[in-house]
């Protein structure tokens, strides 16, 4: 009787338990964007990737990849902002904001996210993270709308 009880209590709580890492990366990344599209306004994106922050939402080796490419003299390599996949920015993208929650794609979690451009439209991002230091973060972003990858990982 108590091995079914406590079957039943694990059949319970299991769907709970992982819909709260694909929620929590969710916020993590709505947190994220929220970030990354304020400072973008007002920061050169060589400079956002050496705030500290950053590492919060960032694997360490995507940022070191990105130091490395703003470093090169006359780096052409990045033809778009990474992570929003655009080179020019209006801060009414953000309340436009979409973020779905996370699903699981091999060993990572992947979202989509979609931020409100110019004419009503929305330009449609997949961002992959994996577990690092205890906590997921970013490794590949993707401009899904278009079909285009900096693959930078």
């Amino acid at each position: 009787m108590m091995r079914y009880l406590l079957t039943l209590l694990l059949a319970i709580y299991i769907p709970f338990a992982s819909s709260n890492t694909e929620t929590d990366i969710q916020k993590s990344m709505t947190d994220f964007y929220s970030f990354y599209l304020h400072e973008y306004d007002k920061t050169p994106s060589g400079d956002i990737i050496k705030m500290d922050k950053m590492h919060q939402w960032v694997s360490k080796k995507l940022l070191a990849r990105m130091a490395a490419i703003y470093e090169m003299p006359e780096q052409e390599l990045l033809e778009a902002d990474y992570f929003i996949y655009a080179q020019d920015y209006d801060p009414a993208w953000i309340p436009r904001m979409k973020v779905s929650p996370a699903y699981r794609d091999g060993d990572s979690m992947k979202l989509d996210v979609w931020l409100g451009i110019q004419g009503n439209k929305l330009k449609h991002l997949q961002v992959w993270t994996h577990k690092e230091d205890g906590e997921w973060k970013i490794w590949r972003v993707i401009d899904a709308g278009n079909h285009i990858e900096q693959k930078l990982y």
